[in-house]
């Protein structure tokens, strides 16, 4: 599996046409990002799907790997996260257990690695914890930076 990450992650790297920019230079890549990984757990603490998507590509190219589950397509995603949050009534609260970690892999692309806590009301109906790693593959699209690929898994 982390071999296929890899190499999906080269492959983008590589079929990736160059977005970057001259002005975005005086900000480095990773100072880029970084604040948008931080609204997305905003986002994702208060259960806002469409703040939450505003940050993957737009169109059916998205994909999303949740466990077993594959989902193809910005609103098959989007649609998908509302339903996990509730339409917004999730009592889910999400916190990083370590600080993500940014790899420039071209200047238009990066991959993002997090590793989060979910506190929330299990299907049992009895709160509990749960582990999220997330990896995630960033493009410098013209509306800005965007999650093309995306992988989550759930550690009990």
């Amino acid at each position: 599996m982390k071999h296929a990450l890899h190499v999906l992650l080269l492959m983008v790297a590589l079929l990736a046409p160059a977005h970057a920019h001259a002005d975005d230079a005086p900000l480095s890549v990773q100072a880029q990002v970084m604040p948008l990984l931080d609204e997305m757990m905003a986002a994702a603490n208060a259960h806002d799907t469409d703040r939450f998507m505003a940050l993957y590509a737009r169109g059916d190219a998205l994909v999303v790997q949740f466990d077993d589950q594959t989902l193809r397509g910005w609103q098959t995603v989007r649609d998908q996260q509302d339903e996990w949050w509730g339409g917004g009534t999730s009592d889910a609260v999400y916190r990083y257990r370590s600080a993500p970690e940014i790899t420039v892999i071209a200047p238009d692309v990066v991959s993002t690695l997090q590793s989060m806590e979910v506190a929330s009301t299990m299907p049992d109906g009895k709160k509990g914890n749960v582990r999220v790693i997330a990896t995630s593959v960033w493009r410098k699209l013209p509306e800005g930076w965007r999650i093309v690929v995306a992988h989550e898994s759930l550690i009990q």
